[in-house]
This record gives C-alpha cells, sequence and structure tokens, in this order.
C-alpha cells in the first residue's frame, strides 16, 4: 500500500492539513446550531378553506371535491387526507419522501390557484407546509395583571414583542389569547322598525362614510395644493353621528337606534396561567441559529423588560426549550467524554502509555473533523447527531488500534520507528479500508431510508459515516507518522503486566480451547446455532415498538367536549383539570387553552385551531422522575374517567414522526349511515381488546344544528331577497364585520350585531326585513327554527369517504401486539361490497419503517459481500466473514431480554449498525490468516498464529466499542438503551463466537492452494 509511504514522505504538508483541519472542525464545534431534537423536512402541506355557515355536505361537494380532484393530479402527491366541519375543510397532502419539498409545494400552491376561480367566494384559503423550525415555539411568555383591560395588557405585550423581534435569533414573537379590540355596533331593531330603516341601509352607509378617496391635487399660481377630503371616521363620536336615515328634515343618526362603544371580539381562546386570565406571547427562532444563545438574550431583553414594569404585571416563562436543549447536550457530550476516557484506560492498559497518545490524539481530532462536514452539510447539533458521536467513537478507534498495534509489534521485532510504520500500516491498510467501508455500508442505508422515521435520525449514520472516514484517513496518514515520532524500537523490552495476563490467557485458555473447537467443529457450530435459536424464542417476550417517549417533564392534555359545545362548556371541564393539577406537589406550572390548542412546542404534535369544544393544558413537571411520573399519570387518568361532561386524555410526547394516534383504524366506504354503522362495531371491538383506553368515535357523539328553513316563495311574494336574509342572520348571530376603522395609531373591525340581552336563538325571532314598499317583514313570517341532529364532520382519505376510530395504549411498547389482536379480531366483521379496513397509527408508520430498514439491510449486505469478495477475490471467504452476523443476533436478543427492553425502531437501528460492526473482527482474523499462508505457513499452522495474533487486537476493539457506548446505553432512556444494548449484546457474543467459529470455517471452506496464489 503506497498511502502510508506518501504521508511519511511528505509528512510536513500531512500536519499542516490536520492542524488546517482541526481548526475548521473547533469552529464549527463551537458556532453551529445547537437544538433539542431534528428539524425534519416532512413533505406535508395543508390546504384550510375556510366557509362560515356551509354544512359539511355542501363543503364537501363546493370545496373539497373540486380541491382534491385538482391536487391529485400532482404526480408526487401520495396521500390525501381531509376533515371536513361545519364552514371549514382541512386537507392534508402528503408527497413521497425524497421529492423536493419546496418544489412540491409550489406544484400544490399551484393547482389551488388554478382551481379557485370554480369554487364559491370563500372567507380564506390558505396553504401552507409543514415546517416545524418555524412553527414550533422555542419559548412561550404568559402576560397577566388584575385589573387590566386586555387592551392594556396587549400594549405591554407589543413592547415586548418589538424588542424581540429585533434578536438576529428571533423569527417572530407571536401575541395569542389575545381578543381583538372592536368598534361594536349594537342595533336596536324595534327602533329601527320605527324608523322604518332596514338593516342593509345602516351597513352600507356606515361602509360609503369611512371611504378615504384622495381628491387629488388643484393647481394655484405656481403652487401645487392637495385637496383633503372629509375621508374616513377620525372618531369614535364620529361613528355615532353617522346618518343612517333622513325624513321630513329629521336626521337619524347611527347612536338613535344603536349603541356603539369599544368592545372585545367574542372570546374564541381563553388562557390562563396557574388559573389566571393571561394572554400569550410565542417565540420561534430562526433557521440556522444556536437556540441556547437565543434563549440566553431573550432571556435577557426580557428581565431588562419586567424591571420597567408595574409590580402587578406578571410575565411568566411557561415553556423554554433552551435549558433543556442545554441540558441534553451537555448530557450527550458527557457521555462522549466519558466513552472517551474509558476507551483511553483500555488503550493505555492494552498498549501502553506512547500507543495510547497516539490513539487518543485521533479520536478528538476524527470527531472535529466529522462536526466540519456536518456543519458543512447545514445541520445541528442535537441528541440525533451527538449520539451518533457516540457510536462512532468505539468504531474510529479501531482503525488506530489496528495501525498501531501492528506497528508496535513490529517495534518488538527490532525494526526502526520508520520501517515499523510503513511495514505496520501496510501489512493491515487494505484490511482496515475494507472493514470501514463494510461499516460504513452497514450505516449508508440508514442516511437514504425516505421516511419519518429516516428524517428524524438522518443525522445518526451521517456523523457516524464522516466520523469513520475521518479516522480511516487518519489511521493510513497521520497515525504512522506520530508513531514514527513517538514510538520506540524496543527489542529487548520487558513485556507489561497486561500483556503477561493476554499472553497467558491465549496459551492457558484460547489456544486449548481453539484446538479443540478445529478437531468438533461439528460440535461447536451446532450449539452456535442452538444459541441462535435459543435467542429467537426470547423474541416473543422481548415484544416490538416503535419510537419512544420523550422522557420530558412535560405534559399535554387534551380535552375534548362534545362537538357543538359551547365554549363555557369546554372551559368548565378545564377548571376541573386544573383544580386536579393543584392538588399535584410535582406540577410546577401550568397553562391551559381554551377553545385553541396550546402554540406548538413539541416538533410532531400539531395543534387544535379554534374549535369551542376544544382545550388543552401543557403541564410542566418538577423533573423528569419516572418513579413518580407513571404514579400521577395513573392517577389523572383515573380521575379524568369520572368526569362525565368531556373527554379528557393525554399521551406523553413521543420522538418520531407524527401520526393520527397509536391506534388509528379507518373505514373507507361511501355512505354515511354505513359508516356510522361500521364506526360502531370497531368501536366495540378496540374498546374489548385489553390495553385499550380513550377510545375516540367521531360517530359516537352526536351534534345539534339549528335549521333555518327559509320559504322562498314567501320571501318572492313579500320582496326579500335571500341576500338580505343572510345578512340579518350573520348579524343577529355572530356580528356582521362591515369594514375597519382607523383610529389614531389603531385600526378596528367594525362589528355590527343585534341586541344581546337575550339568548341567540330567541333574537333570532326579533329579526325584521324592510321590503321595497317600506313594509316591515318579520323573520318568524319568512322561516321556521328547528333543532336537528347533524353530522359534525366528515372525512375523506385518498378521496374517498372515510371515518376513523382511535385509542391509546397503557403500554406503548405493547402497540403492535394490541394493534394485531385489534386486526385478528376484524376479520369476523363482514363488511359490503365498496367498504375495507385501513390499518393507520403507529402500526401503518412502523411497518413501512421496518419494511423499508429491511429492504436497505439487503442492499447493505449485498454490498458488504460485493466489498468482501473483492478484497478476497473468493466467494466462500466471505461467506465465513458473515458467519459473525448472525452470530450478533444471540447476544443482542439475550441482552434486551434480561435488560427488559423492547425490540423498538432504534433497536432496529442498532441492529443495522451492528452488521458492519461484527464482520470487521472477522475481515482481520481471515485478512491476516491469509497472509500467513502467503508466507508459507500450512493452514492449519496459519489459523492458529492468526488467531493467537489477533486475539489482542480483537479483544480490544470490541472493548472499545462497548466501553464508547456504555455511557450512553447506561443512562435507561427510552430512546437510545435499546440500541446500546443491541450493538454490546451483539458485539459481546460475536466477538467470542468469532474468534471460535470463523476458524472452524475457514478450515472447511478455505482452499489452501488458492490463498497462496490469491
Amino acid at each position: 500500500m503506497q498511502i502510508p509511504k506518501i504521508a511519511l514522505k511528505n509528512y510536513q504538508f500531512v500536519l499542516i492539513l490536520v492542524v488546517l483541519v482541526s481548526f475548521v472542525g473547533l469552529s464549527s464545534l463551537l458556532n453551529m446550531p445547537r437544538n433539542e431534537d431534528p428539524n425534519p423536512n416532512f413533505p406535508i402541506y395543508t390546504i384550510v378553506a375556510i366557509y362560515p355557515g356551509t354544512s359539511p355536505e355542501d363543503m364537501e361537494e363546493l370545496v373539497v371535491e373540486p380541491l382534491e380532484e385538482a391536487i391529485d393530479l400532482i404526480d408526487e402527491v401520495e396521500r390525501i387526507e381531509t376533515k371536513i366541519e361545519e364552514g371549514l375543510a382541512i386537507l392534508q397532502v402528503e408527497a413521497g419522501f425524497g421529492v423536493d419539498v419546496d418544489d412540491t409545494y409550489d406544484e400544490v400552491l399551484r393547482e389551488v390557484k388554478n382551481v379557485e376561480p370554480e369554487l364559491p367566494q370563500l372567507y380564506s384559503l390558505d396553504v401552507s407546509k409543514f415546517e416545524p423550525n418555524s412553527r414550533v415555539k422555542i419559548q412561550q411568555l404568559a402576560i397577566g395583571a388584575p385589573g387590566k383591560s386586555f387592551a392594556e395588557l396587549r400594549d405591554l405585550a407589543e413592547e415586548l414583542e418589538t424588542r424581540l423581534e429585533r434578536l438576529g435569533g428571533v423569527d417572530d414573537a407571536k401575541i395569542e389569547a389575545c381578543p381583538d379590540e372592536i368598534i361594536k355596533v349594537t342595533l336596536d331593531f324595534q327602533r329601527m322598525a320605527n324608523f322604518n330603516i332596514p338593516l342593509q341601509q345602516v351597513v352600507q352607509v356606515l361602509q360609503v362614510q369611512n371611504l378615504n378617496i384622495p381628491s387629488g391635487d388643484l393647481a394655484a399660481g405656481a403652487q401645487s395644493l392637495s385637496i383633503q377630503s372629509s375621508g374616513s371616521y377620525a372618531s369614535l363620536e364620529q361613528v355615532r353621528g353617522a346618518v343612517v336615515a333622513s325624513a321630513d328634515g329629521f336626521n337619524v343618526r347611527l347612536s338613535d337606534i344603536a349603541e356603539v362603544r369599544f368592545d372585545y371580539a367574542e372570546d374564541n381562546w381563553i388562557a390562563r396561567v396557574n388559573g389566571e386570565r393571561c394572554i400569550l406571547l410565542s417565540i420561534t427562532q430562526k433557521s440556522g441559529n444556536n437556540l441556547v444563545e437565543v434563549g440566553a438574550e431573550i432571556n435577557g431583553v426580557i428581565d431588562d423588560y419586567k424591571a420597567s414594569l408595574p409590580e402587578e404585571v406578571i410575565v411568566a416563562s411557561v415553556f423554554e426549550q433552551a435549558p433543556a436543549v442545554e441540558a441534553r447536550i451537555t448530557d450527550f457530550f458527557s457521555n462522549l467524554l466519558q466513552g472517551v476516557l474509558l476507551v483511553g484506560l483500555v488503550v493505555l492498559l492494552f498498549l501502553g502509555g506512547r500507543a495510547s497518545v497516539i490513539v487518543m490524539t485521533v479520536i478528538p481530532l476524527s470527531i472535529v473533523m466529522a462536526i466540519s462536514v456536518l456543519d458543512a452539510y447545514g445541520y445541528a447539533l442535537q441528541q440525533i447527531s451527538i449520539a451518533g458521536l457516540v457510536i462512532a467513537l468505539g468504531l474510529l478507534v479501531d482503525n488506530g488500534i489496528v495501525v498501531v498495534e501492528n506497528i508496535k509489534r513490529y517495534l518488538n521485532m527490532g525494526l526502526s520507528p520508520r520501517e515499523a510504520a510503513l511495514k505496520g500500516t501496510g501489512e493491515v491498510g487494505f484490511a482496515v479500508i475494507s472493514s470501514t467501508v463494510t461499516t460504513v455500508l452497514a450505516f449508508f442505508p440508514l442516511a437514504m431510508l425516505n421516511s419519518g422515521p429516516g428524517e428524524f435520525l438522518r443525522t445518526l449514520p451521517l456523523i457516524v459515516i464522516f466520523t469513520l472516514g475521518a479516522s480511516l484517513l487518519l489511521a493510513l496518514t497521520f497515525t504512522p507518522i506520530l508513531s514514527g515520532k513517538v514510538m520506540k524500537s524496543r527489542p529487548e523490552r520487558k513485556r507489561s503486566w497486561i500483556e503477561r495476563k493476554i499472553d497467558g490467557l491465549i496459551d492457558r485458555f484460547y489456544a486449548p480451547l481453539l484446538r479443540l473447537s478445529l478437531r468438533r467443529g461439528i460440535v461447536v457450530l451446532g450449539l452456535g446455532i442452538l444459541s441462535l435459536v435459543g435467542s429467537f424464542m426470547l423474541f416473543p417476550s422481548i415484544g416490538v415498538s416503535f419510537f419512544p417517549t420523550a422522557d420530558k417533564p412535560l405534559m399535554l392534555i387534551e380535552v375534548d367536549a362534545p362537538r357543538g359545545s359551547s365554549l363555557e362548556r369546554t372551559d368548565r371541564a378545564i377548571q376541573y383539570v386544573t383544580d386536579l393539577l393543584d392538588s399535584i406537589p410535582q406540577v410546577s406550572g401550568y397553562v391551559s387553552n381554551t377553545g385553541h390548542g396550546n402554540p406548538m412546542v413539541y416538533y410532531n404534535r400539531v395543534n387544535e385551531e379554534y374549535k369551542k369544544y376544544h382545550g388543552q393544558l401543557l403541564v410542566n413537571f418538577e423533573a423528569w422522575d419516572p418513579e413518580t411520573f407513571y404514579p400521577i399519570l395513573d392517577d389523572l387518568r383515573y380521575q379524568f374517567a369520572r368526569y362525565s361532561d368531556a373527554r379528557i386524555t393525554f399521551s406523553e410526547l413521543k420522538n418520531g414522526p407524527p401520526f393520527e394516534a397509536p391506534i388509528a383504524i379507518k373505514i373507507i366506504g361511501e355512505d354515511l349511515d354505513t359508516l356510522k354503522q361500521l364506526s360502531f362495531q370497531l368501536e366495540e371491538v378496540i374498546r374489548e381488546t385489553e390495553g385499550t383506553l380513550d377510545v375516540d368515535n367521531p360517530f359516537s357523539i352526536g351534534k345539534t344544528d339549528l335549521e333555518i328553513n327559509i320559504d322562498r316563495d314567501k320571501a318572492s311574494l313579500y320582496g326579500v331577497s335571500l341576500a338580505e336574509i343572510d345578512q340579518a342572520l350573520r348579524t343577529g348571530v355572530d356580528g356582521l364585520t362591515v369594514d375597519r376603522v382607523s383610529l389614531g395609531q389603531e385600526d378596528y373591525d367594525l362589528v355590527v350585531q343585534t341586541g344581546a340581552s337575550e339568548s341567540r336563538v330567541t333574537s333570532l325571532s326579533k329579526l325584521f326585513f324592510t321590503n321595497q314598499s317600506g313594509d316591515q317583514v318579520p323573520m318568524s313570517q319568512l322561516a321556521t327554527v328547528n333543532f336537528l341532529p347533524s353530522i359534525s364532520e366528515i372525512l375523506h382519505f385518498n378521496r374517498d369517504r372515510s371515518t376513523m376510530v382511535t385509542a391509546n395504549v397503557l403500554n406503548p411498547d405493547a402497540t403492535t401486539a394490541i394493534t394485531e389482536s385489534i386486526m385478528a379480531k376484524l376479520e369476523n366483521i363482514t363488511l359490503p361490497e365498496g367498504y375495507e379496513f385501513y390499518i393507520a397509527g403507529e402500526y401503518e408508520e412502523q411497518q413501512e419503517s421496518f419494511g423499508d430498514l429491511g429492504n436497505l439491510l439487503l442492499i447493505a449486505l449485498i454490498g458488504i459481500f460485493a466489498v468482501l469478495v473483492l478484497q478476497f477475490r473468493s466467494i466462500k471467504q466471505p461467506l465465513i466473514v458473515f458467519a459473525a452476523i448472525p452470530l450478533a443476533l444471540t447476544g443482542s436478543f439475550v441482552a434486551l431480554f434480561l435488560t427488559g427492553w423492547s425490540f423498538s425502531f432504534f433497536a432496529f437501528v442498532g441492529f443495522n449498525s451492528l452488521i458492519g460492526i461484527v464482520v470487521n473482527n472477522s475481515i482481520i482474523l481471515v485478512d491476516y490468516t491469509n497472509q500467513l499462508i502467503r508466507g508459507g505457513l500450512s493452514k492449519q499452522e496459519a489459523i492458529m498464529e492468526a488467531a493467537k495474533t489477533r486475539f489482542t487486537p480483537i479483544l480490544l476493539t470490541t472493548l472499545t466499542t462497548i466501553l464508547g457506548l456504555l455511557p450512553l446505553t447506561v443512562q435507561g432512556t427510552n430512546l437510545w438503551s435499546p440500541l446500546g444494548w443491541t450493538i454490546i449484546g451483539g458485539m459481546i457474543s460475536s466477538t467470542f463466537l468469532t474468534l471460535l467459529i470463523v476458524p472452524i470455517l475457514y478450515k472447511w471452506l478455505s482452499n489452501e492452494k488458492q490463498v497462496a496464489t490469491a
């Protein structure tokens, strides 16, 4: 191999490059963005159409079907899911992973614009793409003060909002849960009837008198004078004094028929912090910034602002991401440092002081080089990327250890440092390259995983690949240079105590055991196969899960009153929850939201917007302590079940991509009555399945609507248009926004409404209309009012009607087993023709992700096999190396079983990683055996000599891999412990069995003559 020779010849240039790259890496480490979780780029787009007062059936026909037909024409779109409610349609469009997210968004936007002229005159039609980074709040503040109005609170919040938005790292600071101040015109319909003034006339007058039309310029000699007309309203008194009618020389002003005052828009979002009414200020971060630094700047501004406020004003931080990010990153770097120290200690014991200095120098160099590449690709430091560094730690030293150990062996033979560096590196160079490439091939498919989980964990395989690439480059160039300078030739050196212990272990135990194994190969191989079969029998007890919980001292509680409930009814349920929270000492604080979800604080939990029957609470606990946290959840679940007037549920924050619910099963079909009937059967099956809870069926709770049946013939006979009736109804129910008035520096909606002293239903009977003859026609003459049950929502799945029943699970690790149990029961339900069940939720995501991983794993195995064929120029020898893979499974399953972790998605990732790791030991052993045969030894002698010589580096690389992972693994986190134990258990079993079974297979499958002439 020429690479070490070239590096040694040009060592000055190599050293300068290493120093340069080190500075670049340190700069990246200090300046690159820091987040708690990745910023996944999901190809998900949302279309929201609002058409107030329209039934779900009409929304479906007039709005949804044209939109779905247009979107379905886009080739990249794979799924369209639509939720249709009264006056609202939400289309969630999902494209295939791997597409250009921005280009596809442009296509969706273009198709929506093309179909918009065909739609009715909607109130709004918005298209957005799923961008967690721009939606997830890094900090949420609650601002409140006893006795202060919302206008005063908004003024306080706007000043803080302005200060925060001046910060370079803040993208947006948004005031929420604060009702807008309006100019409210409360009409007295009786007085309007007395003056014979129709509603439409009042609306037209208010709009016309608020116009501000420039009158132009007038030339006056050498000057040009701008003409100022009366313009729009300048004060509330001008609004009150607006002349709405004139008769017999008498002007009827607005104040004669209405009360005009400043007021607040109707509450549609009530926020409270620890039970006290407040408004919210939510802050998002600009992409590419260091969240910890931005958080510190935000807190500095908040502290300065608080100092200028009166004592009664409270500005409380109810959610802050920066401390959690800093703690999580600190923990991971602590795990990395502990791993480095453990690896360093092992290397010191096995290889001595000088050799350990070389290996320990390579570790930080490889890490900073990899970080610089990660930064160049635009990724941030967060728990996934740092965990990737921890995994890479035990792997990156393997190359250095193999090279340094071989150099040291030649130094002990009496070669000069330069000769030993050149010969020792060259001898193992191809084996090191091959083992690195095989490991990279094992991780590479993970980087190519085009799915939600793939987006979430992409930085893990990338940082491992970058680190291994850096370590390989350093092992072949920098390590021999440093070895030639630091290590000394010591042929007469007395062997260290650890070397003597290893020699004794080899001579007294390993060598005799290996000889016996070579004679009794069938028995040893049979025992290996038996242990593999036994480990597979443990798998049902281990169980399968998907993404684990996030282990955060944070919880979101969902409150859902029956659809159609008033805001007051939902708020009573919220108050019930807050009373319970006040009695829990471990709760450090909470913020409640009635009529709206809490601002988005976690990347895969999307909040509900403006639903009177919905509420959500963000609850903070003192600390994450599973021993107290889960008993509290059990007690809350019991207490919530006792409340009969609303459905109160919660689920822990989970890592990974978003999905509807742990259990989510759709029924697809056309007829709504049939879907309703089938949904009840499905609901019963799910409720009866052990382990399910919080079962939700949209059809199980009815909704009552108020139907106003207009007699069109009578309306035509009396000379009243349908437009007038609709306008009057809008005024009587929600109020009619007729214009926007600018008074001073503020803008106010001008809202016309009937008197609110009576219930809205009763007030409808007070409405009247003035026809063209001036006659007063009461509403009761033209329409009847009836209460009737209605459909609360219609769901579409890929343009077909559907419904969906969802449920949470008591044990998240049992989600797969519970779903499969439900699926087995569903086979007993006979579906009408044209109807089908569709399994969604966590199970669907898990099957897709595991299936993708399995396919990529197969590709990786073929790639690894190809590399080994190229190296060994044989088909049989790669099969010998591959024997390590099933041997690794044995230890992985046993380790998961003993530690109590399920086979989660990250355990699967650990197994994928393990494949590339465990073959390395086999490669080193087979490659050196080949070299010895080519050197003249017989097959038996070469096998024994190679096994004894490579015993130490194999043991050492195994120990470093295990110890590098150990600090992260023993933390006991749901995310990383399954991955760590999968790799650690597999390393232990594969190393032990490789040292025995690989020599046996080599003896059986290798042709001595072919090896010698290869």
